[in-house]
This record gives C-alpha cells, sequence and structure tokens, in this order.
C-alpha cells in the first residue's frame, strides 16, 4: 500500500517507499502525542509515548517502506477520534487502516468495544460497520477471482509457514531455534523476548480493565504466540500503541526512571537492529 504512491513522486520505488513511510510516521507520533496528552488529562508529556514507540527495537520498519507507519498514520487518528466521541471520523479513519493490513480487523473489533464501553450514542452505533467493509472487500474479490474467503491466510502459510498451533507447540519450536547456535538464533532469542513481553503487556491490560486496548492487542498477541514460531513479534508490537502510552502514563506521574529504565533497555537493541536491517539491505 505504501507504495502505490510512487509515481507520484519518483520512479525510485525504495526511495518512494521510505518517503511515504516517513511521512506517515510524522503523522502517527504527532497523533500519539495528542492521544497520549489527552489520557494524561492535562498533564504534558504525550511526548514520551512518540519517544517509547521511535526507540522500540524495530522501529526502523516505520522509516524504511514497510505499512507499520502508514497504518498507525490512520489507526491512532482514529482511535483518537473515538475517544473523543467522533464515531463517523473515527470509522472512516479506521476503515482506511483496513485497506492497509489485517490489523485493521482488530482495530474495528477493538472500536466495537470502545464505543459501548464509553456508552456511545446508539443512533452512530452503524458506523462501527465501515472499518470491516475493506476486509470483506478484499476477502470477496479473492473469492471472485479463484480464491476463496481466507486466500490472505493461506498465502501466509505458504510463504511464511504461518498456521495456527497450540501456543506450548509454537514455544517449543521456537525456543528450539533460538538454542541451535547459528546466526538466527539470536533472531529467535529476541522473538522469545518479544513475546514475553506481549504477555507482559495483555496481562497488564487485563489487570487495568482497559476492554478496548485489551481486544486491539489481545487477539494480535494470541495469534501471533499461536503461529507455528514465533515470527516478526518485536516488530508488530509497533502498532501497539496502547503499550507506549502506558510507558507515558507510568514515567509522567513522577517517574521519570521508568523512560529512563525503558531507553537503557530498547535504544541498544534499536540500534542494533538498525544497522543488522541496513546491512541486509546492503547485502540484497
Amino acid at each position: 500500500m505504501t507504495l502505490l504512491a510512487a509515481p507520484l513522486f519518483t520512479a525510485d520505488w525504495t526511495l518512494t517507499g521510505a518517503l511515504v513511510s516517513t511521512a506517515a510516521c510524522v503523522v502517527a507520533v504527532v497523533a500519539l502525542a495528542r492521544l497520549s496528552d489527552d489520557e494524561l488529562a492535562g498533564r504534558s508529556g504525550g511526548w514520551r509515548a512518540a519517544v517509547a514507540l521511535l526507540l522500540w527495537p524495530t522501529s526502523v520498519f516505520l522509516v524504511a517502506g514497510y505499512d507499520e507507519s502508514l497504518f498507525l498514520a490512520l489507526a491512532i487518528p482514529a482511535w483518537l477520534a473515538a475517544r473523543r466521541g467522533r464515531w463517523p471520523l473515527a470509522a472512516a479513519l479506521a476503515a482506511g487502516a483496513s485497506c492497509v493490513r489485517i490489523t485493521g480487523l482488530f482495530l474495528a473489533l477493538a472500536l466495537v468495544v470502545e464505543f459501548f464501553a464509553s456508552g456511545g450514542p446508539v443512533r452512530r452505533a452503524a458506523w462501527l460497520a465501515l472499518p470491516f467493509a475493506p476486509l470483506l472487500l478484499r476477502s470477496g474479490w479473492q473469492r471472485l477471482h479463484g480464491g476463496d474467503w481466507l486466500t490472505w491466510g493461506q498465502a501466509q502459510e505458504a510463504g511464511w509457514g504461518r498456521q495456527l498451533v497450540w501456543p506450548w507447540e509454537s514455544l517449543a519450536s521456537t525456543w528450539q531455534s533460538a538454542l541451535t547456535g547459528e546466526r538466527a538464533a539470536l533472531l529467535f532469542q529476541m522473538e522469545l523476548a518479544g513475546a514475553l513481553f506481549a504477555v507482559g503487556a495483555v496481562l497488564l491490560l487485563l489487570f487495568l480493565r482497559r476492554w478496548s486496548e485489551l481486544v486491539y492487542v489481545g487477539l494480535q498477541a494470541g495469534v501471533l504466540v499461536c503461529s507455528a514460531s514465533y515470527l516478526a513479534v518485536p516488530r508488530a508490537v509497533l502498532l501497539w500503541w496502547p503499550v507506549f502510552v502506558l510507558v507515558a502514563r507510568v514515567s509522567a506521574r513522577g517517574r521519570w526512571w521508568a523512560l529512563v529504565g525503558y531507553a537503557l533497555v530498547t535504544a541498544p537493541l534499536m540500534l542494533l537492529n538498525t544497522l543488522t536491517y541496513l546491512e541486509s539491505v546492503r547485502a540484497g
């Protein structure tokens, strides 16, 4: 989706992808800061959530021509609009996010929970169907062109070996790969760390009773830890803005050390991942 705008800028698709992703990243960061400011009820500190996002170990993908930043540039404003009771705008933005990634399904479900949890006006409930429309249209198009309704999932299984298994089977498979002693073992070790972080985030949201955000994060975490093996878990966390908002909330309450501690852990990993990614690009 990011590269669809390529002809508007330059014939260099790689450069265009990076430009579009970077612009979308700026929009997402500003929206995240505003959402966090709303959470802090007037206490300035939204920048902390933005810093937490940019220091996440896989943040290089926000500017590398992938679709994470474009999704966030639509999804976070959608959530912000929902929190402010602007449901038509929230639904329209979420529909745009659903055009970018299948993750829009989890966003659409979370918006339904947020609507009823916040006591949204019943007359606007119909707007909640809009974010599901791109997903249904995409599946219908695939069905009409020789596939079926679940072609996307089949492609994931064929190309990446992703299929749902019991969580202990996925853990065992990833654990075994992480102990091989080969170079790829480090990647699987990071996947294990990412999965542990994901489980912790889900439990924290459950403890705080943040139901709509739990739906958004929890469903994604469930799918990731039930795949044949852990794959791109730390990268998926980039889309979990509720986690970065919580980092801002904790550190804004006089606990500056929380953000410092977060940065001391994530910043070196972010630099390592960025260098690794750039080396892979050059090697390719």
